[in-house]
C-alpha cells in the first residue's frame, strides 16, 4: 500500500520555470497539431508564460488533460533503400508543442522524485542525465574485462527489443508509476494523458482518418522517454550477469567456462522479471 505523504501535494508551477522552458525550444522544429509553431512561442516567451503557467498549473492539479494535448500528427521520414517500400520510412510523431514544454517540467519533478525515494535504475544509462552511450559501453566491458583477466571465458549477448517503445502497456506501466514515489498528481496527469489519445498519418498534404492509440509511449513526446525506462526499470534486478541498459538496447554477459554458467546466462534470458 502507497503512504500518503509529499506525492500528494499540490504542484506548483513557476511563471520563470515556464518561461525558461519556452525559451529553450527549437524555433526550426515542426509544431504539432495545434499548429502552434514553437517558434511563435519562443518569441512570445514573456508574454506568454504568465497564462500558460496558470493553465499547467490548472491541468497537473486538476488531472484535466486538453484534447489539443493527446492527439499527434505521424510523418514519414525516409531512411534508405526503395522509395516504394514503407519500411523504408521511420514514422515521427508530431506533438503540441506547449504541452512539451509542460512535459519538460514534469520530467524535471519526476527525476527528482524518483532519486528522493531511492527508486532510479542504476543500470539504465539511456536518456539520464550525466550518462550516455559511451559510458555504457565502457562500464559494461571494463565488467566484461574483469572476467576475462581472470582467463574466464565469457558470453556476450546484445538484446533490442522489438517495437519496444510502441507496445507498452498503459496498464502495466500505471502500476509501476505508482510505486515510484513520485507525486500522485503528476501520476493522475498522466493517466489522462496517456488516455483516449489519438493520432492520423499525413503524407504529401493527405490525412488519413484519426486511430486511437492503446499501447506505448508516445513518441515524439518529452516524457515518452522517461516513461519507457520507469516502464523496464526491473529488467535484470534478479540477473546473475552482467546487464546494462541503453533505453531499449540491453547487453547482458556471464562466464561461460561451463555448462553450469551456460545455464545461468539462460535462465537470465528466460526469466519474464529480466
Amino acid at each position: 500500500m502507497r503512504i500518503l505523504g509529499n506525492e500528494d501535494m499540490e504542484v506548483d508551477i513557476s511563471l520563470s520555470e515556464v518561461e525558461a522552458k519556452i525559451k529553450q525550444l527549437n524555433g526550426t522544429k515542426s509544431g504539432g497539431p495545434d499548429n502552434l509553431h514553437p517558434r511563435i512561442l519562443k518569441e512570445l516567451a514573456h508574454e506568454i508564460a504568465s497564462p500558460l503557467a496558470r493553465i499547467f498549473n490548472e491541468s497537473v492539479n486538476s488531472g484535466v488533460v486538453a484534447y489539443d494535448w493527446r492527439i499527434a500528427n505521424i510523418v514519414a521520414i525516409f531512411k534508405e533503400g526503395k522509395i516504394s517500400d514503407p519500411g523504408n520510412y521511420r514514422p515521427v510523431s508530431l506533438t503540441s508543442v506547449g504541452c512539451k514544454v509542460l512535459e519538460n517540467i514534469l520530467k524535471e519533478k519526476i527525476v527528482k522524485d524518483i532519486e528522493v525515494s531511492g527508486n532510479w535504475d542504476k543500470m539504465q544509462h539511456g536518456f539520464t542525465k550525466g550518462r550516455s552511450c559511451q559510458n555504457n559501453l565502457i562500464s559494461f566491458f571494463e565488467k566484461v574485462r574483469v572476467f576475462l583477466d581472470k582467463g574466464n571465458a565469457v558470453d556476450l549477448i546484445d538484446l533490442d527489443f522489438s517495437k519496444a517503445f510502441d507496445t507498452v502497456p498503459h496498464g502495466e506501466l500505471l502500476v509501476k508509476l505508482e510505486k515510484m514515489g513520485i507525486n500522485m498528481k503528476i501520476e493522475r496527469w498522466i493517466r489522462n494523458w496517456l488516455k483516449g489519445r489519438l493520432q492520423w498519418v499525413i503524407l504529401k498534404g493527405e490525412l488519413s482518418g484519426w486511430r486511437e492509440v492503446t499501447s506505448g509511449v508516445p513518441q515524439g513526446s518529452v516524457l515518452g522517454p522517461i516513461l519507457f525506462n520507469l516502464f523496464i526499470t526491473n529488467l535484470g534486478t534478479k540477473s546473475g550477469s552482467v546487464l546494462i541498459k541503453f533505453a531499449d538496447d540491453t547487453k547482458l554477459g556471464g562466464i561461460a567456462n561451463s555448462e553450469k554458467d551456460w545455464v545461468v546466462i539462460q535462465e537470465d534470458l528466460d526469466d519474464p522479471v529480466n
